[in-house]
């Protein structure tokens, strides 16, 4: 068994589709998280290799009492606040906190979508159908850990469902999909309801007014061909006074001398350089034909996920039968 397991990425599509070769997932607004299992012992791994087990010890406990001598799951690691609903900043706040030991107001659910590994057996390339399908008979579901739910049919009407619900959108699981540790795959593929993406923080520019001694927009970049940093856009909206605060304390510890973009940017206002490691998750109007953003605003940080990654997401053409 692996020590460490770099999780299969899906790919963005524009919109709901309809294919019996596909099933959907709701997509869940969490962490991505591996669970090593090994001789009644778990370990929860993150998306960038962080180790978040002593922040989630129940979690740990169930799936190290799974009924395994050792095996891989893939799952996303969720919290719910006082109300019951899914809450990304309170997974965010339990993490930062580093409460793993302390009695916290929120609950935290594993929920288990794949099975990689199993007790000396690879199953990367075994097809999506029959891996969930071992993952049923072995996964012990708790208080703490629960199956995904898979939903078959209409595309459009899963969608529809899934964003009244209150959830991101869903994700298109083609059956005979087999799993690629650390690759996007067209196999997965993922309809959000809002357009969003991340991007690395690059640097910023000066505030003025009410933000003087803060900042005033976050430079933004991705990777894109043959590994090149690219400009993408500003973002300067979507921050309240305390984030504000926050985030400029810990760029203060990031910034360095030269650009990290190997290419000029057409910007007027002084720009303070940062080590390129923060990782801004952004929603925005549209893509511009030149790659940039229209109307973007700041959601949060994404400490779970590495900046090696985020790279610009060619969009895949959905199968079957497209949206009306």
């Amino acid at each position: 068994m692996p020590e460490k397991v770099a999780p299969m990425l899906a790919t963005l599509t524009g919109g709901p589709f309809t294919d019996p070769e596909w099933y959907f997932e709701p997509k869940l607004d969490g962490y991505r998280i591996i669970a090593l299992v090994k001789r009644g012992r778990a370990k929860l791994q993150s998306r960038n290799f962080q180790d978040y087990t002593d922040n989630f010890p129940g979690i740990a406990t169930e799936m190290g009492t799974q009924p395994v001598a050792e095996a891989v799951f893939d799952g996303e690691l969720v919290a719910l606040d006082e109300r019951g609903k899914p809450c990304f900043q309170c997974l965010q706040q339990h993490v930062k906190q580093g409460s793993g030991g302390q009695e916290s107001p929120y609950a935290f659910i594993y929920y288990v979508f794949d099975l990689i590994h199993l007790n000396g057996y690879n199953l990367t390339g075994a097809v999506q159908t029959d891996r969930v399908k071992i993952l049923d008979d072995v996964l012990r579901a708790g208080k703490s850990v629960k199956r995904v739910s898979r939903l078959e049919g209409d595309g459009d009407e899963i969608f529809a469902a899934a964003v009244e619900a209150g959830m991101e959108g869903v994700i298109g699981k083609r059956r005979d999909a087999k799993y690629y540790p650390g690759k996007r795959s067209a196999d997965w593929l993922k309809i959000k309801a809002t357009q969003a993406d991340e991007f690395i923080i690059a640097g910023y520019t000066a505030g003025q007014g009410s933000r003087a001694g803060a900042f005033g927009s976050l430079v933004l970049g991705q990777y894109g061909e043959g590994g090149r940093f690219n400009y993408v856009s500003n973002v300067g909206t979507g921050f309240n006074e305390a984030l504000l605060q926050e985030m400029i304390k810990s760029m203060r510890q990031l910034v360095v001398e030269k650009s990290p973009f190997d290419h000029k940017l057409p910007l007027e206002s002084a720009i303070t350089w940062l080590k390129p490691v923060l990782v801004a998750e952004v929603k925005f109007a549209e893509r511009t034909r030149d790659g940039g953003l229209r109307a973007p605003v700041f959601l949060r940080l994404r400490e779970d996920k590495p900046a090696r990654d985020v790279r610009s997401q060619r969009y895949a053409k959905p199968p079957g039968k497209p949206r009306k």
